[in-house]
């Protein structure tokens, strides 16, 4: 494995490799119609899933405490 000579941290310099860039060095434009629509939807979808998971929990709640006093 290659480490860069003189430095203690090794790892955190190799992985460095794989980070994303800074904000400040990406490209400041402002979304396109299309773009905007997509991350209505994404928040949408996500918001959607949050919900049904904590349905999901709720039930599940539900039927412990149902085997529970059953038992």
């Amino acid at each position: 494995m290659w480490l860069p000579s003189g430095s203690g941290e090794g790892e955190d310099e190799i992985m460095g490799m794989f980070r994303r860039s800074k904000p400040a060095a990406r490209a400041t434009r402002k979304p396109s119609p299309r773009e905007r629509r997509a991350a209505e939807r994404t928040a949408r979808a996500e918001a959607t899933l949050v919900e049904t998971e904590q349905k999901i929990h709720q039930i599940a709640d539900e039927v412990r405490s149902d085997l529970k006093g059953s038992a």
